[in-house]
């Protein structure tokens, strides 16, 4: 069951990180690897909604070349005329702004597990490092343990679900996407309630 929840995490850090090279194959692949966890988890009252949009969102977006693919990623979550509709971050959500105290924050909680963000191009409150961190966390539960409150209640928890939400709603956004927010939503709900039964235990 653990791990079916970390395969979760790693299955939407991957699935929202920028497109690179062969990503409609490594999605294809992601989504074969988390096809038993899917069910696992679901039988275990997860109740996730999504994976067959997903699907076909993944079919119409592999109608694109992979710079198209990487435009429209851009256009969603890193720069547009006249503004950006969503970002991944948690730092815009609680200040408006990217970066900033809530980033530092975040990197501080990295460095108190022994890790660091070695990629400079993006913050350490950027979705798909959070979502990485959460499967690291899991992974790593004993020796993390005093970081599990901060970091999945005062920063993921916290702003998550409104980018989801924001994300889910505009149906101008790639079924794609729309998707894998749907599926997020109904993990890290679930999920957010099996950590907190976790904590009051301990």
């Amino acid at each position: 069951m653990k791990d079916d929840r970390i395969a979760m995490y790693r299955f939407l850090s991957i699935c929202f990180t920028y497109p690179e090279e062969n990503f409609s194959e490594v999605i294809q692949k992601a989504i074969q690897m988390i096809k038993q966890s899917y069910t696992n988890l679901n039988e275990n009252g997860y109740k996730l909604t999504g994976i067959r949009n997903l699907k076909q969102g993944l079919k119409e977006m592999e109608k694109l070349s992979l710079h198209q693919w990487q435009g429209v990623y851009t256009g969603l979550f890193i720069a547009n005329f006249p503004k950006t509709p969503f970002h991944p971050y948690e730092s815009f959500y609680k200040d408006g702004l990217v970066g900033g105290e809530v980033s530092d924050q975040l990197n501080e909680v990295y460095k108190s597990c022994g890790l660091e963000i070695f990629d400079e191009r993006e913050f350490p409150d950027y979705l798909p490092f959070e979502l990485e961190f959460g499967a690291f966390l899991l992974e790593n539960e004993e020796a993390c343990k005093p970081a599990f409150a901060e970091f999945f209640f005062d920063h993921l928890f916290s702003w998550v679900f409104n980018f989801f939400d924001d994300l889910n709603k505009d149906k101008k956004v790639p079924l794609f996407y729309r998707s894998l927010s749907q599926i997020g939503t109904t993990f890290l709900t679930k999920e957010q309630k099996v950590l907190k039964e976790l904590l009051n235990e301990n």
